[in-house]
């Protein structure tokens, strides 16, 4: 029997990892429709939901309305420190981000995150706040798009994609995604499959429409003053830009040294915070990636903040 792609990716694996247990507080920092969040219910926890989709809030919060040890606000995980601080929580046991779109946004039409389906060329989560990428479409100059597409989405021959679609912009604006889908198909050399690179183009706009890489340096330089000691974070990736900031940050806050091997004796004072939990990335399992093609891509790694006692090296 197929699993349905709502089911979240790596669901057992992410929540064995974060341990919920009866009085344990842990934020779902990508809440999306929940699919996380209820496991961490169903095992007792106390559950914070950020998202800043609209649905997946107004999902939330009709959630909570079932479960009163969630709690749902409409934020972005890179405000963690002030979300939790208006809260009232000090600190937490445990935290998740599967970052990225979700099923229902990608399933969704009117969210322009797809290819596959026509729609606006939107791709923010927060449709309230920013510009659609429509608009970057309509403002950004060569230079600065074929940066885009190389950088966010790791494409070959990113100037030569960029001056085809602002060429095309030039008679009329790309303003839906299947518009957007056949002047990418167009500007291919023949034979190339058109899937892989819409993709990647799709992932390069949203992750400059919604400041991803950027939020997600904001939230991991946070992370480990919100968790408690012996608290626990999980982080999801469906990309290797992601999966890099993510597995360099490990490394960082894992060593209590940064200085060059040249240096006789410490100088920068840096002790490390947290403990690695996967020495290499946890992966779907044959099984999912079969039922579930989104899950292919998937990374998770996880980490455990030290107590005090181990920090100080007592």
């Amino acid at each position: 029997m197929m699993v349905s792609a709502h089911v979240p990716v790596l669901l057992q694996q992410a929540v064995q990892f974060l341990a919920p247990a009866p009085g344990k507080r842990i934020v779902d920092g990508t809440y999306g429709f929940g699919g996380h969040s209820e496991l961490l219910l169903d095992k007792g926890a106390e559950v914070l939901g950020l998202d800043l989709d609209e649905d997946a809030f107004a999902e939330c919060e009709q959630a909570r309305a079932r479960r009163p040890r969630l709690h749902c606000r409409r934020t972005s995980y890179r405000f963690l420190d002030t979300t939790l601080a208006d809260l009232g929580w000090s600190a937490i046991d445990g935290l998740l981000l599967d970052l990225g779109v979700n099923s229902q946004q990608l399933d969704d039409p009117a969210k322009g995150f797809s290819y596959r389906a026509d729609g606006p060329l939107d791709l923010r989560f927060d449709c309230s706040s920013g510009r659609p990428a429509s608009e970057l479409l309509a403002t950004v100059d060569e230079n600065r798009l074929a940066g885009l597409l190389r950088d966010y989405g790791e494409l070959r021959g990113s100037r030569r994609l960029a001056r085809h679609i602002l060429d095309a912009t030039a008679h009329a604006p790309i303003e839906t995604t299947g518009r957007l889908k056949d002047v990418v198909s167009r500007a291919l050399p023949r034979g190339t499959r058109p899937e892989p690179v819409l993709s990647r183009v799709f992932q390069a706009l949203r992750i400059v429409v919604n400041d991803e890489l950027e939020s997600l340096r904001d939230a991991l330089q946070r992370i480990p003053v919100c968790l408690a000691p012996y608290g626990r974070v999980v982080i999801i990736a469906y990309h290797s830009l992601e999966d890099r900031l993510v597995k360099q940050w490990l490394d960082v806050e894992s060593r209590d040294c940064l200085c060059p091997p040249t240096v006789p004796a410490c100088r920068c004072g840096h002790r490390r915070s947290l403990k690695v939990l996967t020495r290499r990335a946890v992966r779907p399992t044959e099984m999912e990636e079969r039922d579930n093609r989104r899950s292919r891509s998937a990374r998770l790694r996880a980490a455990e903040k030290l107590a005090r006692d181990r920090e100080s090296g007592a």
